[in-house]
């Protein structure tokens, strides 16, 4: 009788040792998911990153149910979802790179007669800014370059060629509204093609240096 059981014991052991041989069971543990975690994160470019960065915080301005405005802002998306829920272009960018990582949060900018106003100085090591005064097809744009334009107050950023050849634009300003008006709320987001930017020049380029890592 005692030697049955042994021998049943030994055979309940031999089995649990095939089934994980067969099927690899790894056993979990904390650590096992974080290095999950960390694997998928990798997986995911830093330009793929700031281009999803960019898509989102446009996306929830429409959400969110924000307005277009000069008035009433804030300087973080979060203080103005919390607040009147106002933005316009150049926050609009200022939020993606605080977001993204690439400017401290509250740091913004604007655009006055083709040049950048600023209360803060660029991280040199993240960003790289260029005066090109140059069109378009001319500037030698990259996809996720900030846009900085001459002779309009306007920013936003280059999302790269539509399958047509048509540069694409995510652009926070009143064009990406339900009215193309101050006070309109945000209703068509996402990246848009703007042919009447093609005829105008690009006053400075801001690029994040990391986007190729």
């Amino acid at each position: 009788m005692y030697f049955n059981r042994i021998k049943k014991a030994v055979l309940h052991i031999l089995v649990i040792i095939m089934v994980l041989s067969v099927f690899q069971i790894t056993p979990f543990t904390p650590d096992t998911y974080a290095a999950e975690v960390a694997e998928e994160a990798k997986t995911e470019s830093n330009y793929e990153r700031w281009m999803d960065t960019c898509d989102t915080m446009l996306k929830n301005l429409k959400k969110k149910g924000f307005r277009y405005s000069n008035s009433g802002t804030k300087s973080t998306y979060k203080k103005a979802k919390s607040s009147r829920r106002r933005c316009n272009c150049a926050l609009f960018v200022s939020w993606c790179l605080q977001e993204y990582g690439a400017t401290d949060y509250g740091d913004t900018f604007y655009i006055r007669g083709g040049r950048i106003r600023k209360h803060f100085s660029w991280n040199t090591k993240k960003v790289k800014v260029m005066h090109v005064y140059k069109r378009p097809s001319s500037a030698k744009l990259q996809p996720g370059d900030i846009c900085c334009w001459a002779g309009v107050p306007h920013v936003n950023i280059y999302a790269g060629k539509s399958s047509s050849g048509k540069k694409l634009w995510y652009d926070g300003g009143k064009v990406s509204t339900r009215g193309n008006s101050n006070g309109s709320r945000y209703t068509r987001t996402g990246k848009k093609a703007l042919g009447y930017l093609n005829h105008r020049k690009i006053s400075y380029i801001i690029r994040i240096k990391d986007l190729d890592d």
